[in-house]
């Protein structure tokens, strides 16, 4: 099988999830990693794919960490990753996970700084979720995802005690 043989496949596949054809969607991806077992985009998608549509996040986990094992250049994978981790509730993993691949040129460092904010904020570190929702907001060019981080900066101020938020003032 030649690599534009697994770029169509992954094309069909990718095509297949677009008309909700999920289980199809699913069969041509493992068909293409039965023969390119280090196709990490088609991994991207499985993980997508049991994150989302099947639930299953051990399955979601192994093929999104294969994702960016085999395609450290595909920025979707990292996204996904950090989605499926603060869904995983596996806030430490999210923190060292986003410290880790911040710096990378492929990575949306909006998606992953707003990860890293929920991580802190479900760990009850306002602080540091305030912190890291600004960074987010610093580098997101979309008004929708924008809402949503100043959003989330309202509430994490909202949780703070007096000191904490007389603290921000003084930054």
């Amino acid at each position: 099988m030649s690599d534009n043989r697994a770029e169509d496949l992954f094309f069909e596949a990718d095509q297949m999830i677009e008309e909700n054809q999920i289980v199809e969607a699913k069969e041509r991806l493992y068909d293409l990693l039965e023969e390119f077992p280090d196709y990490g985009r088609a991994h991207n998608h499985l993980g997508w794919l049991y994150n989302l549509k099947f639930n299953n996040y051990p399955k979601a986990k192994k093929h999104l960490e294969l994702a960016i094992k085999f395609a450290p250049d595909y920025h979707a994978a990292y996204s996904n990753y950090s989605y499926l981790l603060i869904d995983m509730n596996l806030n430490d993993e999210m923190i060292t996970f986003g410290n880790k691949v911040i710096t990378s040129s492929v990575v949306d460092k909006s998606t992953i700084y707003n990860k890293m904010g929920q991580a802190f904020e479900l760990k009850k570190d306002l602080m540091n979720a305030h912190k890291h929702y600004k960074l987010a907001i610093g580098e997101t060019l979309n008004n929708k995802t924008l809402d949503s981080i100043y959003a989330s900066v309202t509430r994490v101020k909202r949780k703070m005690s007096l000191m904490q938020r007389l603290k921000l003032i003084n930054q």
